[in-house]
Parts: structure tokens; C-alpha cells; sequence
């Protein structure tokens, strides 16, 4: 089971910009995690105000955009020869400094879904499997930062079908959308203080060309050298075992 939760700050919380402005990104203002297998990323055990689990409160486009971003990457299967280096620790790959391994470093980079805009954010692989049964699995891993928890547990690895992962993006895609246009038509119908710059105009047209991004995502198929690939990570991997 995996799911992209989300809610979006009631409009009239959401902190406008400088110069009291707003636009599509900021409206998004809310609070995210991502459940999987019964655990959840972008999500802290305890709140340091009231003591209880809480989601990261940021703008939810942040996560739908690295969705996106990661998704093309992450939808090409990992060969079967590659799958066992595959891990959130980047350490197994980047600690060797090996020369002449850049395209491996590349594609195993492309499959992480940074976060780094946030206080504490764990770090998180994806990648897709189809030796057996194709399968997406997210591997993540949260460095020791006390108090500042975004995953539970701290380190796991979980695995989905590639179908129920899909259908989970398409349908976190199209609540996002749905509610940012019930969000833009609450805004046209004087839901925001009139002291507030905004233009509807251009937050419509960039609506709608948001409304158009997971399609374009998933029509991206990476150009992957396969044997760059396996030369760079056989370096990376020989210097480790010596």
C-alpha cells in the first residue's frame, strides 16, 4: 500500500510572500507525508509544540514536484545485475572516490528524491524492479539529527507494486489539482484580502500548465548508457571489496 497524503492551509492562514504577494506555488501552503507498507516518510514522530506525530508543514507542491522529477528515473527498471547496489546510503557509492565513474554517479543520483529545503529530511531512493515481479521499491535512511525525526522509522525499505505506485501518483496528482481549483475559484469568488497581490490571470494559466505535468513526466524515458553505467558502478564497487 502506498499513498501521497496531503492537506492544504486554510486560505485565509496562508502567509502571503514579499510585498504581501501570492501565487500558485505559495497557495499550496499545507502539510505533506507519504505512507508506505504501514510506515511514513515526511512525518515526525513528535511535535516539539504539542508532543504529537505531525506531517512536514511545507508547501505540498515541493513534494509533487520530486515526484515528478525523480519519476522518469525511477520508472526505468534497474537491471538485475545493478539491483543489489541499489540503497539510500550514499556512502556506498560516493565514499570510494572512483575516477571515471560519473555515469553511474548520475543514474544512481537521478533516483534519489531530494528535500533538502527542509529542516530534517531523510534521504530517499527509488527504483524499479521487474526480475520477479515488477515492483517499485523506496529505500530511505534519516541521519541522527535529534528532535528534527522525518521518517518512522528512521531507516527501512519498503516495496509496491509498480501498478498500485502509479495509480498512488495519478491520484495524488488530481487531488492536488481538484483542490488548487477549488482553491483558485474560492479566491475569484473575494476569498482573500483585498490588500493581497495577486493575478488571477497568470495563476490560471499556470494552473492549467501544472494540470499537464505528470503527463509530460511520464512521457520522459531517460537515455540511459547501460554500459557506462555498469562499467562506473564495477569500479565503484571493486575499490570497495579491496
Amino acid at each position: 500500500m502506498i499513498r501521497f497524503h496531503f492537506r492544504l492551509r486554510p486560505l485565509a492562514d496562508v502567509e502571503p510572500w514579499g510585498n504581501r504577494r501570492l501565487h500558485w506555488f505559495a497557495l499550496t501552503d499545507g502539510w505533506y507525508w507519504i505512507e508506505v507498507d504501514g510506515h511514513k516518510l515526511f512525518h515526525h514522530p513528535s511535535n516539539a509544540d504539542t508532543g504529537q506525530p505531525s506531517p512536514v508543514d511545507y508547501y505540498v507542491v515541493r513534494l509533487w514536484e520530486d515526484v515528478q522529477e525523480v519519476l522518469p528515473s525511477l520508472l526505468e527498471p534497474v537491471p538485475a545485475d545493478l539491483v543489489d547496489h541499489m540503497t539510500s546510503d550514499q556512502d556506498a557509492w560516493y565514499g570510494a572516490g572512483v575516477e571515471d565513474a560519473e555515469a553511474a554517479l548520475d543514474w544512481y543520483s537521478s533516483h534519489f528524491m531530494y528535500a533538502s529545503y527542509l529542516a530534517a529530511s531523510p534521504r530517499i531512493l527509488w527504483w524499479r524492479s521487474v526480475a520477479d515481479r515488477d515492483t517499485i521499491t523506496v529505500d530511505w535512511w534519516h541521519p541522527a539529527e535529534p528532535g528534527l525525526d522525518c521518517a518512522v522509522p528512521r531507516q527501512g525499505r519498503a516495496s509496491v507494486s509498480t501498478e498500485l505506485f502509479l495509480r498512488a501518483v495519478e491520484e495524488f496528482d488530481r487531488e492536488l489539482i481538484d483542490a488548487m481549483d477549488r482553491r483558485i475559484a474560492e479566491i475569484e469568488a473575494g476569498g482573500l484580502d483585498p490588500d493581497i497581490q495577486l493575478d488571477i490571470e497568470q495563476l490560471r494559466r499556470e494552473h492549467q500548465l501544472r494540470s499537464g505535468s505528470l503527463a509530460a513526466a511520464l512521457r520522459h524515458v531517460p537515455a540511459t548508457d547501460w554500459r557506462a553505467v555498469r562499467e562506473g558502478a564495477a569500479r565503484i564497487f571493486s575499490t570497495r571489496t579491496q
